[in-house]
């Protein structure tokens, strides 16, 4: 198995208000960080991890509270492969659900009319976009399904374009 260099970050937050603590969990839930224990997030070494858990430590600290950033490594090679598995079964559960968004919306897309798209529809396609490139990014160990998340949005944005097409299909012959 090949090594992970990783991070930890090692915080404690003042308990009021509260809205430290749920900010710092919510940027590491962003983050996709795994804990190894209470107030010890882990992430692996990036370049862009190092660089959102600096910006982290520092606002902890503006905060009020403490935090000490650390390059990590497992001496146990099972206590790595058991890290590993939870950051792999995270975007696994990511990716699972943004499949069955993707299904969800291709059904209701090619059960329409055709006519233009509702603001809310083109919406909750941008969202699923934006959904997937954070899940991407956050695939630390590739886990090889955003391949087939990837093919659901193509197939949304075609019968999307398809939809489109078929509306304008009256109004080509009008020299418009």
């Amino acid at each position: 198995m090949q090594r992970t260099p990783w991070l930890a970050l090692s915080y404690t937050v003042p308990i009021n208000p509260s809205k430290a603590r749920v900010y710092v969990w919510r940027k590491l839930r962003e983050f996709g960080a795994e804990y190894l224990k209470q107030s010890v997030a882990v992430l692996p070494n990036t370049a862009q991890n190092l660089e959102n858990l600096t910006k982290l430590s520092q606002r902890i600290r503006q905060q009020g509270g403490e935090a000490s950033l650390l390059e990590l490594r497992f001496l146990d090679p099972a206590d790595e492969a058991e890290m590993t598995a939870r950051f792999k079964a995270q975007i696994q559960r990511e990716y699972r659900e943004l499949l069955d968004d993707c299904a969800h919306a291709i059904g209701e897309l090619k059960d329409r009319l055709p006519g233009p798209f509702s603001q809310k529809e083109n919406e909750r396609v941008k969202q699923m976009i934006k959904r997937y490139q954070k899940a991407k990014a956050r695939d630390y160990f590739q886990s090889g399904e955003e391949r087939e998340l990837e093919a659901g949005i193509h197939e949304i944005l075609d019968t999307m374009r398809d939809l489109a097409s078929d509306v304008g299909k009256p109004f080509r012959g009008l020299g418009l």
